[in-house]
């Protein structure tokens, strides 16, 4: 009964995706300071890792989110006005987690809900579907795949402004992902697709001890280590690479002046490494470190400032006793 209610809309056909990856990594590995975008970590076996990461002792984030969200996640869905057929827009989904809290209170209020997990992973849409479905019956999910750095448009195919209003969520700190300016300019790009009854929904991990900071980055399990290393492994498969997974050791630091974790694979050794798919030849040296993602902290100010720039006001702000996470609410300046 449930999986019946789920469509999902492909983004673009395996050529077009091939060679946006190409683009991607050529454009990262071929300069001076080396980094692979870290939308690549997720595959199956990346959102896998992933999903235990967030099981960890030393990720505090998700537990974080989670109870700001079982706190006031009826608050926030009545943020969008009657339930007529509202819509939650959950952009980066992942396996979604902590959606279920969201869904739950949007189910609650009856009507027709829907949800819409933009991803760029296909399996992780259909096991949020799968894990959503059984329990909330009146729920349709309309799952689209994307990169939300160019495919955001595609939401309004499956939930236009007319059908009623919609709570665009990007939860997770995801935004930490993105630098000073791409943080905004994708904000920019969500507010022209909400109407004045919409709101947004922000989670935000904010600054604070850069040792449990750290921790969080690099457990003592080595989980977040596989996590990071298994980019290697997608971008071998992918672009008939031939990277050495154990020629590299994963780094996690704190940048204190820029606050934001920087997460580095670094070459064990003098390495050659060719991507024949896209013609590369990389010439390593020992302790060259390649970026493979930045998690931003963030304060209320930057939040603010951030949220400005992007065409959006905050209209709440709610955190824990702690100040560890914040969840934000905002509309369309």
């Amino acid at each position: 009964m449930g999986i019946a209610r789920l469509e999902i809309l492909e983004n673009e056909r395996e050529h077009d995706r091939l060679a946006t990856m190409a683009a991607d990594v050529r454009a990262g590995l071929g300069g001076g300071m080396r980094s692979i975008p870290p939308k690549y970590f997720y595959d199956d076996e990346g959102c896998r890792l992933f999903d235990a990461i967030c099981d960890l002792d030393e990720y505090y984030l998700t537990r974080a989110e989670r109870a700001l969200l079982d706190r006031h996640a009826s608050a926030i869905i009545a943020s969008i006005g009657p339930p007529d057929a509202t819509a939650l827009v959950e952009i980066g989904s992942g396996l979604a987690r902590k959606t279920g809290i969201l869904v739950r209170a949007l189910c609650a209020r009856g009507g027709s809900p829907s949800y819409v997990p933009f991803d760029i992973a296909p399996a992780a849409i259909t096991m949020s579907a799968t894990s959503l479905l059984p329990e909330h019956p009146s729920l349709s999910v309309r799952g689209v795949v994307g990169d939300f750095a160019r495919d955001l448009g595609r939401i309004a195919l499956v939930a236009p402004p007319s059908a009623g209003p919609r709570l665009f969520a990007f939860l997770g700190s995801t935004i930490g992902n993105l630098d000073e300016v791409e943080a905004p300019a994708l904000l920019r790009d969500i507010s022209r697709l909400m109407t004045g009854r919409d709101r947004f929904l922000l989670g935000v991990d904010l600054v604070k001890d850069p040792r449990v900071l750290v921790a969080a980055y690099d457990d003592a399990r080595g989980v977040t280590a596989e996590f990071n290393k298994n980019v290697l492994r997608v971008l071998s498969r992918e672009l008939d690479g031939d990277f050495d997974v154990n020629a590299f050791d994963h780094s996690a630091s704190y940048n204190e002046a820029r606050q934001r974790i920087e997460m580095h694979l670094v070459s064990r050794r003098r390495q050659s490494v060719h991507l024949r798919a896209i013609d590369l030849a990389l010439e390593l040296d020992r302790g060259e470190r390649i970026l493979t993602e930045i998690s931003r902290k963030f304060t209320r100010a930057t939040v603010e400032r951030t949220l400005f720039q992007g065409a959006m006001r905050l209209e709440s702000w709610l955190t824990d006793a702690k100040g560890q996470f914040a969840l934000v609410v905002a509309a369309r300046a």
